[in-house]
């Protein structure tokens, strides 16, 4: 097993976008069910991809502005693409490989001055 990424990602409010890191480098030989969580939030699913993106299980709070990348389970890349960061998207996400987390990451988002 990897050891696990912990993170730290600043970004201001009114950025058009922030990454919040998730690498996985073993080969992956079948379909894995990736899922970014927040678990002071209910629902917890900040996004989750199986075989394609699962937009019902999301929290809403999140709803159309998350994604990662297309061949993110051929490039072990499975890092969040957080659209129009808020002060409430401040937390602490977890990215987790069928139930094995791989990263965490503390997001802080800071009020452009």
């Amino acid at each position: 097993s990897q050891d696990s990424l912990t993170a730290t990602v600043e970004v201001y409010t009114g950025a058009q976008s922030v990454v919040l890191p998730c690498q996985y480098t073993e080969e992956l030989l079948e379909l894995v069910t990736v899922k970014w969580s927040r678990f002071d939030l209910d629902p917890n699913i900040v996004h989750l991809r199986r075989e394609g993106d699962d937009e019902l299980a999301q929290n809403q709070l999140f709803s159309g502005r998350t994604s990662m990348i297309f061949d993110a389970q051929d490039s072990g890349n499975f890092s969040l693409t957080l659209r129009e960061p808020q002060l409430s998207d401040s937390g602490d996400y977890i990215c987790s490989l069928d139930e094995e987390m791989l990263s965490d990451v503390q997001l802080h988002v800071r009020e452009w001055e």
